[in-house]
């Protein structure tokens, strides 16, 4: 493979080349064990009903102005679009971006997280798809989410699923340290940086949430250990 791509550049290539038609593009997930994994890039364009309980149920709970953070091709954007909500839809793929502007998603802005800024503020903060996980360590947890109040109203909302990797089989336990994976994504020969993910249980998101100022509520708990959680602002 060619010199490396930033992280996230292979996901938009993806995301890209399967709106544009590429219909059975794949994206691979690598991890420091050597494994890999194939994802479907469809999965990131499915239609509201082929949403996971847990998404529904966050899409259920958005109130007033939303912000989708980690918004990929904008399905969840999209949806809460269609149903009269204003919505900006935050990735930091430029090609993601592009499909979403393609999509017919009227407010995107192209940033990580933590470096947006915003005169407005929002109601809701939308992290879904493992959301949480782009805070990346737990040690930044704390940063991530003094960002998240600051962007919020009082009274606002965030919220967001996480999977508890007490909840993985022994291989995925294998690469996991305190909740942080290293991955890395490859699209077509085209190798992105290496990039830690953050999975985080329940109780311990509650915990540092708490300290921040945070009331954490369990919305909904799976039996493979993924969870959705509102985090309410004050």
């Amino acid at each position: 493979m060619s010199a490396l791509l930033p992280a996230w550049k292979p996901y938009g290539l993806a995301l890209k080349a399967y709106e544009e038609g590429k219909e059975d593009a794949t994206l691979t997930v690598n991890t420091e064990d050597g494994t890999s994994t194939e994802m479907e890039v469809g999965l990131f364009f499915r239609a509201e009903d082929e949403f996971p309980e847990i998404e529904q149920i966050a899409l259920s709970l958005c109130k007033g102005r939303i912000l989708d953070i980690g918004a990929g091709a904008g399905a969840h954007a999209l949806v809460l679009q269609n149903n009269g909500f204003e919505v900006c839809a935050l990735d930091p793929s430029a090609e993601a971006v592009e499909v979403m502007n393609s999509r017919g998603i009227k407010k995107t802005v192209t940033t990580d997280f933590l470096s947006y800024e915003s005169d407005q503020k929002f109601d809701t903060l939308l992290f879904l798809m493992n959301g949480i996980g782009i805070a990346g360590k737990q040690a930044a947890l704390r940063d991530f989410l003094l960002q998240a109040i600051k962007l919020c109203n009082g009274g606002g909302q965030i919220l967001l699923d996480s999977s508890d990797p007490d909840y993985f089989d022994e291989n995925q336990k294998n690469i996991v340290e305190e909740g942080e994976v290293l991955y890395q994504l490859a699209f077509e020969e085209k190798l992105g940086a290496k990039y830690s993910w953050l999975y985080l249980g329940f109780e311990p998101l509650k915990e540092i949430a708490n300290k921040v100022g945070l009331e954490a509520m369990l919305i909904k708990h799976e039996d493979d250990g993924s969870y959705l959680a509102q985090l309410k602002v004050p």
